[in-house]
This record gives structure tokens, sequence and C-alpha cells, in this order.
């Protein structure tokens, strides 16, 4: 499987579609919003800065764990999956290469953004903060990986990829990524707190006060974890 892997990884990383999309927007709504409109009063505009930018981390990221399964479909529509059945590749390895040279491709989408926060939007944090939303926000995009293996179980070619299109659009916004969760309307807020996106974001937006995560950001995570991950397996059984 490793060679496998590293053909993978290399495809991902020299994507320029993917790479275009999940980095340089997330980054051009992020520059958007704190170099060019007023969004908010210029006393709040630093620590709007910097929870833009774990925003817009999290939103790119999410977009490159969830589009792993656009990758998948469009291979099975072209009978790639038919011909690797005739190598010694197992199909579980080619789902594990795929989540693993997905969850690598997210980062670049990351560190993108924290670099803009830091170097153009002048957002200062102690130094061991910076690593860890790294982490925080790698890990709490991670359900989405799973969500995105079961669409591309579920359906092929380009109908996968729209498919995702609008499931990350939908849970981006619902999730408080592009307009915070206190700005909606009560019932709205209560749905978007039990949100896969929103408990994702909060990892980071907690980190910028120096507060851990907290108990019900972890549980609901990993119960959508779980609940992704068995529909991913369904799927995947039902598409062998």
């Amino acid at each position: 499987m490793g060679s496998y892997l590293r053909l993978e990884l290399v495809r991902g990383l020299r994507n320029p579609v993917s790479l275009l999309m999940l980095t340089l927007f997330p980054l051009g709504l992020y520059l958007l919003w704190t170099k060019v409109l007023t969004v908010v009063p210029q006393e709040r505009m630093d620590d709007f800065a910097a929870y833009s930018m774990v925003s817009m981390a999290t939103y790119g990221a999410m977009g490159g764990a969830l589009f792993i399964g656009g990758a998948i479909a469009l291979e099975r529509g072209k009978g790639w999956l038919d011909q690797l059945a005739v190598t010694p590749l197992p199909a579980s390895g080619y789902v594990t290469a795929k989540l693993l040279s997905g969850a690598a491709t997210v980062l670049p989408s990351i560190l993108t953004v924290l670099a803009a926060g830091a170097l153009l939007s002048g957002v200062r944090l102690p130094a061991g903060t910076w690593p860890l939303l790294v982490v925080l926000i790698w890990a709490g995009v991670l359900p989405f990986a799973a969500l995105g293996v079961a669409f591309g179980y579920t359906l092929k070619g380009q109908v996968a990829t729209l498919a995702l299109m609008v499931v990350y659009f939908a849970m981006s916004v619902l999730g408080g990524l592009w307009l915070p969760v206190e700005a909606m309307p009560a019932g709205m807020r209560a749905v978007a707190e039990l949100s896969p996106a929103y408990q994702a974001g909060s990892l980071g937006w907690r980190a910028l006060d120096g507060l851990p995560p907290t108990g019900t950001s972890l549980a609901v995570l990993i119960g959508w974890t779980l609940l992704f991950c068995a529909l991913a397996g369904w799927r995947y059984r039902r598409a062998l």
C-alpha cells in the first residue's frame, strides 16, 4: 500500500484545481473580510481577525477532507477501482490511502490562512498556540473525511462533486464559519451548535482564548465521526 499512498500524495498535492479552491479561496475570503470590507468596528478588528482566521482555516480544511469523496466517485465512474481490483492492493488499502492523502492535503489550507493571519492581519498569539491550532483544526475536520468517503461510494462522477459542494456550503454556513452563530436566529443557532462544522471551529476559537475543548465539542465530534464512519462502511460494502 505504501507505493499507492505515495502516488495519492503526489496526485493530491499536484492538483491545481483542488489547491486553488481549497487554499486560495479561503485565503481570499479571509483577506476580503479583514483587509477590504468593514465588517466590525475598528476597535474589534484584532479579535475578528483572529476569529475569522480560525474560521477560514477550518473552512478550507473541511473542504479538503470532504472532497476525498469526489475523487473516489470520479475514479469509480472511470472504472479505476475495477483496474485496482486485479492488483494486490486490497479495497481497504485504497480507502486508507485516500484518507491519509486527504488528511495531508488539508494542511496547506490551514497553514496558508494561519500565515496570512500572522503576517498580513497582525494576529498575535502565544508561540505554542500556533501549532496547537494546526492540530486542532486538522483533527476537527476528520469527520468530514468519513462523510466524503460515504458520498464517494454512494454517487458517481460529477454528481458526487456537485452534491459535496452543496453539503460543503450548507455545513459551512450553518456551522458559523461564514457567519457567527451569535448572529443567527435562536432556533437556527441551537441546530448550528450541534453541527460538526461548528464544533470543529470551536476547537480553534477556544484555543485563541487559551481554553481547552469542551466536553460537548468532543462528544459531538466523536458522535458525528462514528456516524459518518458507519455510513461510509455501509456504502463501501454495498459498492463492492
